[in-house]
Formats: structure tokens, C-alpha cells, sequence
């Protein structure tokens, strides 16, 4: 992920913690709180605690999580800051289960833009 669509200081993430909306999965919450600038595009933090497992265990879910958002994040909805909360049981999830819980939290979250943003590479 871009470094301009992650979260990266402590008060932001406390920010969207206290202020924001929580929508829980059983591998993921998704805390999410207008962002302070409204212009600026969706952020995105992940927090990963020592009950997932060790400290290889919780890098590879980090990794993979900052994959599925990076794909995401062009659907994002813009001015919004969000916080992902991994669970303990997200450390046995395989890349496609981690993948429909995030999926699933952003659908019900509102988050995800009806129509892709993505850029047409073909000219057509």
C-alpha cells in the first residue's frame, strides 16, 4: 500500500478508534470515522495484537492484509480513515478467507463505490 493510504500515527488510529463506527467479523473488525481532511483519499491502519500468535505469524497476516486493501483500495470510498482490527482466529485464515472478511466488512461498512474507479488501460 501507498504510504499516503496508510494510517501511521497513534492518534489517528485513536481518533478512528473512539469516533468511528465498529463492524465486527469473526477474523477482522473494521473501525471507520470521517477522515479530518475530507478531500484527501481513504486511509487505512491494521492492528495486529500479541494474542494472534508470534511475531511471524502476525507479519504474515499484516502482509496480507495491506495486499487486499492495496487491490481495494481504487473501490474505496473517498474521506475516510479505517482502522482494521485483526482477531486471534485470522492467524489460521488462508489469503482468501482474510480476503471475503475484509470484502465483507467494507460491503457492510458502505464503503466500497458502486462503480470502480479504476483507470481503462485497453482505450476503449
Amino acid at each position: 500500500m501507498r504510504r499516503s493510504w496508510r494510517l501511521r500515527d497513534g492518534t489517528e488510529f485513536a481518533r478512528v478508534r473512539e469516533s468511528g463506527r465498529i463492524w465486527r467479523h469473526p477474523l477482522l473488525a473494521l473501525s471507520a470515522a470521517p477522515a479530518a481532511e475530507a478531500s484527501r483519499s481513504s486511509r487505512v491502519g491494521i492492528t495486529v495484537s500479541r494474542r494472534v500468535g508470534s511475531a511471524v505469524v502476525r507479519n504474515r497476516v499484516k502482509r496480507r492484509l495491506r495486499e487486499i486493501m492495496r487491490q481495494e483500495h481504487p473501490r474505496l470510498v473517498e474521506g475516510w480513515d479505517l482502522v482494521i482490527v485483526v482477531r486471534p482466529a485470522a492467524a489460521a485464515a488462508d489469503f482468501a478467507a482474510l480476503s471475503a472478511a475484509a470484502l465483507s466488512l467494507l460491503r457492510r461498512a458502505g464503503l466500497i463505490a458502486a462503480f470502480s474507479r479504476q483507470v481503462d488501460r485497453t482505450g476503449l
